[in-house]
């Protein structure tokens, strides 16, 4: 089983979603000190960072952890 560039290029996208939403959640205390009390927003920044965070890791799941789905087709 080689190891293919469309593999490579999820395997990094997958990565970079998964940090990004790591580096929201860890941004988030510090730029909400500027904003008085704003609750919506303190909850929609780590709302999207918690769905970087899980949509990162179930993309990288699916891409080494679970079976590949077998075909149907009968000929």
């Amino acid at each position: 089983m080689a190891f293919d560039q469309k593999k490579k290029a999820q395997t990094l996208w997958a990565i970079a979603v998964a940090a990004m939403g790591v580096l929201l959640c860890v941004k988030t205390p510090y730029a909400l000190r500027q904003i008085p009390d704003n609750s919506f927003l303190n909850f929609t920044r780590y709302f999207i960072a918690a769905l970087l965070v899980l949509g990162g890791v179930k993309r990288l799941y699916s891409l080494y952890f679970s079976k590949p789905e077998e075909s149907s087709h009968e000929e």
